[in-house]
């Protein structure tokens, strides 16, 4: 089980309460590196590979207090320390690069340190030179003894440990140093980030790529490596691992984003209670997000508005409430990405996906479909029709928000006879009179806002219908 390990110096007071006293007989500690192939210990850290040396101890620790220090010794002009704690079983607290070659290690158990065979207090990770030779060997080893540290730092109190430090040898293959690129065609980019559009149809997605050499434009023999796909059967990341063979040795790997397809046939209108938005459904989605951003006195930003865990339902009242308003004479554009179910990403360890509100930030692995843009346009009130010879006399609410009205008449309720629209300019207008209408004909009449906006009119929702009978 592990133990944290408390910063070394906070604690050095109470352990100068240790007793010093050097053992005698059986080592109290041995430090184990068991060495082995570099190809075998090589590991993929921040897209590099690098030699994982781990650092084992066997002994135990009863002491409620216990600090040990120690120094490991290397070539340095073999490896080079890349700092990275990822893999330590242990909190190392301090781990100083005192000069090339030298690493030193302190640290502080405040329970102690019941160890089994061979337990890892750290994992290393170094560069190796890619000049190095078949079987040269990579050698560590244990400088300046192991001591607990005192109060005193110029007095420590030794401690008997001894190491059991195995070499690394260096096989005939040869680190690759390479790149890995995808094929031109065979993913998309947003800016250095790789994606694909999920195919549902598919299944599956396997984006060709080619390995070339350090100088970017040789080709490498695919006799030379392995490779796999994994977790590029649905939404979220795919990756591709090479695993290098033959003259080679390392492995690479590549990611790539898999976005659910954007939305289609996105439409807004104007309604009574808001701006009703539209869209066609996407294949695997468990959800939408719904943007919208304002033009207005102040400009405002993109604001998500989630429907999520809703794949049936494919329209979105916006300004239903009052979490949600809209204000009248507001232009207003929206767009519609569809997001997939929350899952783990078994490689990455974390959660994805997952509705608007996740705080992965990972909801939105979708494409924003097309934008539309519409003003927010209240629906007028046909308050009177009043019949008079061969004409009707209109009115309604009027608003100075929009730039005009269009009343538009016919012959039947659904407005499909004989039917005919004006327009309005002045907003101030609330009435007008329409001529030339036939005697004993009953006429169905109703009036919308519009308004003008850079080039183009947008429409306010009908208003309820009057008739009237012409004398």
């Amino acid at each position: 089980m592990k133990k944290t390990l408390a910063v070394l110096l906070s604690l050095v007071m109470l352990l100068a309460l240790i007793p010093a006293a050097v053992a005698e007989g059986e080592p109290d500690f041995t430090l184990v590196i068991k060495g082995g192939d570099v190809a075998e210990n090589l590991k993929l850290v921040d897209g590099k590979m690098l030699l994982a040396v781990d650092v084992a101890l066997n002994g135990a620790v009863d002491a409620p207090l216990f600090g040990l220090t120690f120094d490991l010794t290397y070539n340095a002009e073999q490896i080079t320390y890349v700092k990275n704690d990822a893999e330590n079983d242990f909190d190392m607290t301090m781990i100083n690069d005192k000069e090339a070659g030298i690493l030193r290690f302190s640290f502080v158990s405040t329970e102690g340190i019941a160890a089994p065979e061979n337990m890892t207090l750290a994992t290393l990770y170094f560069e190796v030179n890619p000049e190095l030779e078949a079987g040269d060997e990579i050698a560590f080893e244990l400088a300046d003894g192991a001591f607990a540290e005192t109060d005193d730092t110029a007095t420590p109190v030794e401690r008997d440990v001894v190491a059991n430090f195995m070499p690394y040898i260096v096989g005939n293959a040869v680190v690759f140093n390479g790149v890995v690129k995808f094929n031109e065609g065979e993913v998309q980019y947003k800016g250095e980030t790789a994606y694909v559009i999920w195919d549902h149809a598919a299944g599956k997605h396997e984006p060709a790529f080619t390995v070339y050499e350090e100088d970017g434009t040789t080709v490498v023999d695919p006799a030379n490596y392995d490779y796999e796909y994994k977790e590029n059967t649905m939404p979220g990341t795919g990756y591709l691992f090479v695993y290098f063979k033959g003259q080679y040795m390392g492995e690479a790997r590549l990611t790539f984003k898999i976005y659910l397809p954007a939305t289609t046939a996105t439409t807004v209108e104007n309604v009574a209670e808001g701006i009703k938005i539209t869209w066609e459904p996407v294949e695997d989605a468990a959800g939408y997000v719904i943007y919208r951003r304002a033009w207005s006195s102040t400009t405002d930003g993109w604001t998500a508005f989630a429907r999520w865990d809703n794949t049936t339902e494919t329209t979105y009242l916006d300004g239903h409430d009052d979490a949600h308003k809209t204000f009248a004479g507001t232009r207003y554009q929206y767009g519609v990405k569809a997001y997939f179910a929350r899952r783990t990403d078994p490689i990455a360890e974390a959660e994805i996906g997952g509705n608007v509100n996740d705080p992965s930030g990972n909801f939105n692995l979708g494409e924003v479909g097309p934008l539309k843009t519409t003003v927010r346009i209240t629906t007028r009130v046909l308050k009177s029709l009043t019949a008079g010879t061969k004409q009707l006399t209109a009115k309604w609410d009027g608003s100075s928000v929009f730039t005009g009205y269009q009343i538009q008449y016919a012959t039947n309720a659904a407005f499909t006879k004989g039917a005919k629209s004006i327009k309005i300019s002045n907003p101030k207008t609330v009435q007008t009179v329409l001529k030339d209408l036939k005697t004993g004909t009953t006429y169905y009449v109703r009036v919308r806002s519009y308004h003008e906006f850079n080039g183009m009119t947008y429409y306010g929702q009908w208003s309820n219908v009057k008739n009237a009978k012409v004398k």
